[in-house]
């Protein structure tokens, strides 16, 4: 062996004893990586501290969580998932606090939190919710928003309410989630906000053509509105009427007007003061906004309406909110009000309860409108809104009055035509069984189609025959309300005509049976007359019938079948003002 050859033998033997030790200690590692059970949370759990391994990770204990899942059908309390939640949320809601994780797998976590509905979570939805960048991490906010809502943390209510502030409903990605954010913001609805949600409400709106300035600023105005209105404050009364008063927040009058009926009593008195023009800020306030609808220059007729638009506005609250104290301010105004606003009372009149005063009122000024008299914005013919109108008093003394002065009318004949159309079915609405000669003899008179009647051939024989079957019976008629001939829509006069008759026959005690009815109404023009009746006939409010009524919605809501969730619709009303009432 040479001397060249004999020198690099240590060498070869050092680096093939290091090559063997090498190779020794992966198969050592592959030996324990081998035993490690895959199939153990834990093991996953531990990977999560190795930056190489936690993307992997994650996913694989998000998986065992989707398995659970199925396994416990969907239950998170389940006897496989609440184990495995208590096994991983703790260390993955550490990784997510801690950060620099890369984007997909952040939002995977995110996204698996929020799933869980499990409160330990938290802290990594709020830091979502502390992150939030627009165009960016809209994603993230929506799985973060979804979560909160349903665990309702306290720490959760400053960053909740900094990304409502910030979210820019105007634009594309901001639109995606306003609606997970408004619906988290209802869930969550902290008192400190109160401040800050007045302080919105009382933003101008100065350029409607600025679209996307207008579309944010009723984005966070309605919710704003709709947040006060739960919170019952009383310190954005005044803020909510401003709301009413501007023609440029017309898109937001009716969520404020809903807010002030849930407010209730502290209410009351600010509107009578303005329905009487004793509130000066809040008149000069409705003028000045009536006047920018008007540009530059407001002609003389501009100028009058700006003068009293406050009076329907006012009006058109108390009715809503609908107590006792309401109907005489109401008739006080009537009396001063000319053509629009009058029309405008007299239709609310119908809303609060009823007296031999507000029967009178009402008849008196539908006679005072006159016949070619439209009601804006839609421009509504206003004796055909009244006698439509007139049905929710329930009160069939009305029919030979509504019958004589649709005959008696004179002017336009598409003016006449449509008085008479509307009195008509109204009368049908509400006529007991003595009275249908006289309903027929609108019905029968003469019209530029043949008679009055022949439009509503379908509706008269349905009323006929209803009566027939019923009489004066108040107990037959709830119990028609539910038949599937009330549901179909070419029979559903039926139950229209039905729950008519029950407001007009019908006692409180009768409301019971309405809502033991509901299962079987799922015409939504049925629910609606019908829940009207149970407002009529409470007007005194009255807080367990609003519980009940509650009760339907939230199921409906539960069921999240669109159909029964729009035709729930008209309850809130009635729910709020039967708890206004009963305040």
């Amino acid at each position: 062996m040479s001397r060249s050859a004999r020198s690099i033998l240590p060498l070869l033997r050092s680096l093939l004893l290091g090559a063997a030790t090498a190779s020794s200690m992966a198969l050592s590692a592959g030996i324990v990586a081998g035993c490690a059970d895959e199939n153990d949370p834990e093991t996953h759990v531990k990977r999560l501290d190795d930056p190489a391994t936690l993307p992997q990770a994650v996913n694989r204990l998000v998986q065992f969580f989707e398995d659970a899942m199925t396994r416990d059908n969907k239950d998170r309390s389940g006897p496989t998932v609440k184990p495995l939640l208590d096994q991983i949320v703790e260390p993955m809601t550490q990784k997510c606090v801690a950060g620099d994780l890369d984007e997909r797998t952040n939002s995977k976590l995110i996204k698996f939190l929020s799933d869980t509905r499990d409160p330990r979570g938290s802290a990594c939805l709020i830091k979502a919710l502390k992150d939030y960048k627009a165009d960016s991490t809209e994603e993230d906010v929506r799985w973060a928003v979804r979560g909160l809502a349903a665990t309702k943390p306290k720490d959760a209510a400053g960053p909740l309410l900094d990304v409502f502030t910030k979210l820019q409903h105007a634009k594309p990605k901001g639109s995606t989630i306003s609606r997970d954010v408004h619906d988290a913001m209802l869930e969550i609805n902290d008192p400190s906000w109160e401040g800050q949600l007045i302080t919105m409400l009382g933003r101008p709106i100065n350029d409607p053509k600025d679209v996307a300035t207008l579309r944010n600023e009723l984005f966070w105005q309605i919710t704003a509105a709709e947040l006060l209105g739960w919170q019952r404050s009383e310190k954005a009364v005044v803020p909510l009427l401003k709301v009413v008063l501007s023609p440029l927040k017309a898109d937001a009058a009716a969520t404020a007007i809903l807010a002030l009926t849930k407010i209730g009593k502290p209410a009351i008195e600010p509107t009578i003061a303005l329905l009487k023009g004793e509130h000066k800020e809040l008149v000069e306030y409705s003028q000045v906004e009536s006047l920018k609808t008007a540009g530059d220059k407001p002609n003389a007729e501009q100028k009058k309406a700006a003068e009293t638009a406050h009076v329907a506005a006012a009006a058109l609250v108390l009715a809503t909110i609908g107590r006792q104290e309401s109907v005489q301010p109401l008739l006080a105004a009537l009396e001063k009000a000319e053509d629009v606003p009058r029309a405008i009372i007299a239709r609310e009149l119908t809303k609060v309860p009823k007296t031999p005063e507000t029967l009178a009122a009402f008849q008196a000024a539908y006679e005072k409108t006159p016949a070619s008299l439209q009601v804006p914005p839609a421009g509504v013919n206003a004796r055909a809104m009244l006698a439509e109108a007139a049905g929710n008093f329930f009160d069939a003394s009305l029919v030979p009055w509504l019958v004589k002065a649709a005959l008696s009318t004179r002017g336009e004949e598409d003016d006449v035509a449509q008085i008479r159309d509307v009195s008509l079915l109204t009368a049908l609405k509400l006529m007991k069984a003595d009275q249908i000669a006289e309903v027929d003899r609108l019905a029968n008179t003469r019209s530029s189609s043949g008679t009055v009647g022949k439009a509503f051939e379908k509706e008269i024989k349905l009323a006929k025959g209803l009566l027939k079957d019923c009489g004066d019976k108040a107990a037959c008629y709830v119990g028609k309300l539910g038949e599937p001939a009330s549901q179909a829509k070419d029979t559903q006069f039926q139950g229209i005509k039905a729950a008519y008759m029950t407001g007009v026959l019908g006692t409180p005690d009768v409301r019971q049976s309405i809502i033991d009815a509901m299962p079987k109404i799922s015409n939504a023009a049925v629910r609606f007359v019908s829940v009207s009746v149970i407002d009529a006939l409470s007007p005194k409010g009255d807080a367990d019938v609003a519980t009940k009524l509650q009760k339907i919605v939230d199921d409906g809501e539960a069921s999240k079948d669109a159909a029964k969730i729009s035709a729930n619709a008209p309850f809130k009303t009635v729910i709020y003002r039967l708890n206004a009432r009963a305040q």
